[in-house]
């Protein structure tokens, strides 16, 4: 062998004089070079290594680097500064180099690894100036016309750092800082492809996760820590990944607590029910939840429900879906909870299955959601017998967005559209949108004629036979939300979240169960002498009979035209004395052995309550006893 190489040590290692270790069994020796199975030569005048890093795309680099005898009057001063200095890891090493780099006006990239072939432990790593070395040339396929030249990122620049591992620690056995190009100006240097990469040094992690645990957004986050670090920037997009891997690890960390958690709830309460969704990795993707009471609820209140995910007040940002009801009392009532990792279509399925079977499999009659597409698809999937809806607040969102130039264009068209909008009957209101679309040109490309498709699931005209306790929003939800908006924030841990959760459910059966009080342990006032409101104040709560009373008064201000009889059957016409007799309604009374009423508002079918045109009419009716119709209504 050479005798320009030193004798093998101990460790099976070949050391060269300028602090290479190379393992004996990697080494092929032919008297001039040394040539290391993975494809690195080494000569002792000159030392060529040809490696295929990856870092810039290049198939391959052929580096020249100068001998230790020939660059030995030419180490720069940073040699001698920063040579024999430690770290405890070679993350610690990059990053002290990258910071170096970030100040000077280079970029550098990871050049080289050895390991031990012992132990098979990494035991040096090389870093270069990321325009060391120079790029192949590869010679042009005939077959295929020419392609135009990268240009070259490769200068064969001279500049490195090495460390090694000595005493479990990082040492830097040379540095030398001499460089081939012209170094890059500070405004431009964050672009080198090392200083654009997440900055993984530990205070730079803890000052974005305080920052964000303060509420701080991403983009005032990075600004942040740039005004006041001298290191390589932080972009906005790192800041997010790295608040999204936290988020992450944090949930795989609490899942196993919230498991706890619902299990000591499952003890306490035979009946309470949840369900949480895993991925491949056993990190918590989704979870459900609901207490007995909850679902005892449900059993009477079932008509209808409204299901919502934009309450997004857990440091997770994970969207809060709610089902939500109303009771005897008008209130909003909760029918179960999740917190979702998405809202995809699979999500939404998923979900409403496992809600379905803690229901008892009993299918709401009704149920009101926005216009999400996947959510629609999960609810005919899992709810096809449900009658569905959208959001009344979300369509008049997205109406005012679309039909501007419409308004602009013709002053007349709101009047034009609420006109048809408001039609009670199915044919008239199809008869209406014909008039509509001709006037004002609305084909199939324009939101309206996209949204005709779905008319179904928001036009009036087809919910009139659809109990909904009279809601068509989200309102009971938005309710709901603000009420837990006391109890949780962007703050709050899932485990926090849970513990919350049920301080603010009881908190909602509290107010429930004081407004039974009420109406249990008082009296209601009545208004009038009709019997039909003295009764009805004996059945009803005390908000529904308040309710009830308004239709009461406003009946005095009604007219009666009585427009023929068939059969049983006894047709009217009522409205307001005042009004043209255009806008009046119809009535119907049948006086067969089921006594029944019907009126074209369809209150009573939509809300429960007793309209004023059929009140108007049985004040003065001779077919049945008007406190057995309250008390059948009622029950």
């Amino acid at each position: 062998m050479d005798p320009s190489i030193d004798e093998v040590d101990a460790n099976g290692l070949i050391e060269f004089g300028d602090g290479f270790n190379l393992c004996d069994d990697n080494l092929v020796w032919d008297g001039t070079t040394v040539e290391v199975n993975d494809g690195v030569n080494l000569n002792d005048a000159e030392l060529v290594s040809e490696a295929n890093d990856g870092k810039d795309g290049d198939e391959g680099c052929s580096h020249e680097v100068t001998s230790p005898s020939e660059v030995a009057g030419e180490k720069s001063v940073m040699n001698k500064l920063f040579v024999d200095q430690v770290f405890e890891t070679w993350e610690a090493a990059y990053e002290f180099y990258n910071n170096y780099a970030y100040a000077t006006g280079f970029g550098l990239r990871i050049s080289s690894t050895m390991k031990s072939n012992i132990t098979k432990e990494v035991i040096s790593r090389q870093f270069v100036c990321d325009k060391e070395g120079q790029k192949r040339v590869k010679e042009k396929r005939d077959d295929v016309k020419e392609l135009r030249e990268r240009r070259l990122t490769r200068m064969n620049c001279k500049a490195k750092m090495i460390n090694k591992l000595r005493d479990n620690q990082w040492t830097i056995t040379t540095f030398d800082d001499i460089h081939s190009h012209e170094l890059t100006s500070p405004p431009k240097r964050q672009m080198h492809h090392s200083h654009s990469r997440f900055r993984n040094n530990k205070s730079c992690k803890n000052l974005i996760e305080q920052l964000g645990g303060s509420n701080f957004k991403p983009a005032p986050i990075k600004n942040t820590i740039n005004s006041t670090s001298n290191a390589p920037v932080v972009s906005t997009n790192q800041v997010i990944a790295h608040l999204r891997a936290l988020r992450k690890n944090n949930m795989g960390k609490e899942a196993m607590t919230v498991a706890n958690h619902f299990q000591k709830r499952k003890s306490e309460d035979p009946n309470f029910y949840f369900e949480l969704e895993l991925d491949e990795n056993g990190t918590l993707r989704s979870m459900f939840w609901a207490d007995s009471r909850v679902r005892e609820a449900y059993l009477t209140f079932s008509d209808v429900i409204i299901f919502d995910v934009t309450y997004k007040m857990n440091r997770f940002k994970m969207p809060f879906a709610l089902f939500t009801g109303v009771n005897h009392h008008r209130q909003s009532t909760l029918f179960g909870c999740a917190l979702l990792t998405d809202e995809r279509e699979e999500t939404f399925t998923w979900l409403f299955e496992h809600w379905l079977t803690c229901m008892f499999g009993k299918a709401p009659g009704a149920i009101i959601t926005d216009m999400d597409g996947a959510m629609r698809n999960a609810i005919r999937k899992v709810f096809p017998h449900t009658r569905y809806r959208f959001c009344s607040w979300h369509i008049k969102k997205h109406f005012l967005e679309h039909v501007a130039n419409m308004r602009d264009a013709d002053s007349d068209f709101y009047k034009d559209y609420n006109h048809w909008f408001f039609k009670r009957e199915i044919d008239d209101y199809e008869t209406e949108w014909k008039t509509l679309i001709d006037k004002y040109d609305i084909d199939e490309s324009h939101w309206l004629g996209k949204m005709l498709d779905l008319r179904e699931y928001w036009v009036p005209a087809y919910w009139r036979d659809t109990f909904t306790v009279g809601m068509t929003s989200s309102q009971q939800s938005e309710s709901i939300n603000s009420f837990f908006d006391g109890y949780v924030n962007q703050n709050t841990s899932l485990v926090e979240f849970l513990g919350q959760y049920d301080k603010a459910l009881l908190e909602q059966h509290k107010a429930e169960s004081k407004e039974d009080f009420k109406s249990k342990n008082t009296i209601a006032k009545l208004n009038t002498t009709s019997p039909l409101e003295r009764k009805a104040g004996e059945f009803y709560t005390k908000k529904m009979f308040i309710i009830f009373q308004d239709e009461i008064m406003g009946n005095f201000a009604l007219w009666k035209d009585k427009l023929g009889k068939n059969g049983n059957v006894v047709e009217y016409s009522v409205g307001i004395r005042t009004d043209d007799k255009k806008k009046y309604l119809r009535v119907l009374f049948d006086s067969s052995n089921d006594v029944t009423a019907t009126c074209q508002c369809a209150k009573f079918e939509r809300e429960g309550i007793l309209c004023r045109h059929i009140i108007h009419l049985m004040e003065a009716s001779t077919y049945y006893p008007q406190t057995l119709f309250i008390k059948e209504m009622v029950n």
